[in-house]
């Protein structure tokens, strides 16, 4: 087959079943979205921020869906908090960043040489060739073999090209998420293990004779600042076991030591702000009943923009605001009450409220109708 950059980008991408593909627009990043978009034939929805476009991909990635990112070069460093945090954890589908350079600076605001940040970063990649088909299934097949996302680089003008390729439309796979903590939750609990997996990960190891750390135990053995603020949760987290749905997410933030036993509630966690744009790819990679919880100082610093992409999307998924009015993963730094009303004006009508910890029957009413509903739902809960 002979047809354009943009389009080979397309087909390879359906004859991969990659049905998760999220767009910044930017100069040619977009041009292969719209190639995608053509042989698709639909119209997908643009993201808006590269952090929150990366993190959607990453989760439906651990959730087992093929995924992609589209961005310009200067998007990756947006995007860069959610690449590491993504890079100690095992994606169960391949996730591919396809990385347009604008080598002469004509659409950007710098020339930016993205192959010294990549190594720097330790991100595997590929610079795209004549037969950009191929080079797209050898990178899926490499993030698939690694456990890790894998950038593609092409050149931006690259897109006014023809190119020729033969089609293989044997190429999709099915993949299954299986629940795993160690290797979906970046947490400072499982630091040195994730940190000796990245380690085996880059250099091609076998990852599989990495002796595995037994959980710590929630209260007992977690540090003292960090169980006497996670006790405030105790009576939120009793009720929420029974409505916890198929996938929930989380922030690296105290509210996610829950993820340890006997609680387990908490599924697939990175950084301060990521549950949101996490539980909406876990929904858009097949599981309809997810959860994502955050605490209002990761909220207001990234989570925001992951609301945003949840109501563009319109996702029902279900999001926990822990309201405790302070930056308890950071030494307890105040938040001003008005700060946190400013930011979810504007979502009134899809907001409930859980303003008494010690009535469980208020907390388990809220979860219940919330559970419940086929829309979007913020359950403002304070602390």
């Amino acid at each position: 087959m002979r047809t354009s950059l943009s389009e080979a980008i397309g087909h390879a991408l359906n004859d991969l079943g990659v049905d998760v593909v999220t767009h910044v627009p930017g100069y040619g990043a977009t041009e292969a979205f719209e190639g995608y978009n053509h042989v698709k034939m639909k119209r997908t929805y643009i993201s808006f921020n590269e952090e929150v476009a990366y993190t959607v991909a990453h989760g439906a990635s651990i959730a087992g869906k093929r995924s992609a990112v589209l961005i310009k070069s200067h998007g990756l460093m947006k995007a860069a908090n959610s690449i590491i945090d993504s890079m100690y954890t095992n994606n169960a589908a391949g996730l591919v960043v396809f990385l347009f350079e604008d080598k002469t600076g004509e659409h950007s605001d710098n020339i930016l040489d993205m192959q010294p940040i990549l190594k720097g970063m330790s991100l595997p990649h590929k610079i795209a060739s004549n037969n950009i088909y191929n080079d797209i299934i050898a990178c899926y097949h490499e993030s698939e073999s690694r456990k890790l996302p894998v950038v593609l680089l092409v050149d931006s003008v690259a897109h006014t090209k023809e190119t020729e390729f033969e089609q293989n439309t044997s190429l999709k796979k099915n993949f299954n998420y299986i629940k795993d903590p160690l290797v979906h939750a970046v947490l400072p609990y499982f630091a040195d293990y994730q940190y000796k997996l990245f380690t085996a990960k880059k250099l091609e190891g076998d990852i599989a004779v990495i002796s595995r750390p037994k959980l710590p135990m929630f209260p007992f053995q977690l540090p003292n600042h960090i169980k006497q603020a996670a006790s405030k949760y105790v009576p939120f987290f009793d009720a929420f076991r029974e409505f916890r749905g198929d996938i929930v997410t989380g922030d690296t933030s105290v509210s996610s030591s829950f993820t340890l036993p006997p609680y387990e509630l908490i599924d697939i966690i990175t950084y301060m702000g990521g549950s949101i744009p996490l539980a909406i790819g876990a929904y858009l990679a097949g599981f309809k009943n997810v959860w994502a919880i955050t605490g209002d100082f990761s909220f207001i610093s990234a989570g925001q923009l992951g609301l945003i992409e949840a109501m563009g999307r319109e996702v029902p998924i279900k999001i926990v605001l822990l309201n405790n009015k302070e930056a308890a993963a950071t030494g307890g730094q105040l938040i001003n009450k008005k700060t946190m009303l400013r930011s979810i004006a504007g979502y009134e009508q899809n907001i409930s409220h859980i303003h008494d910890l010690t009535n469980p029957f208020d907390i388990i009413e809220v979860l219940k109708e919330a559970s419940t509903s086929d829309q979007l739902k913020i359950i403002l809960v304070d602390v």
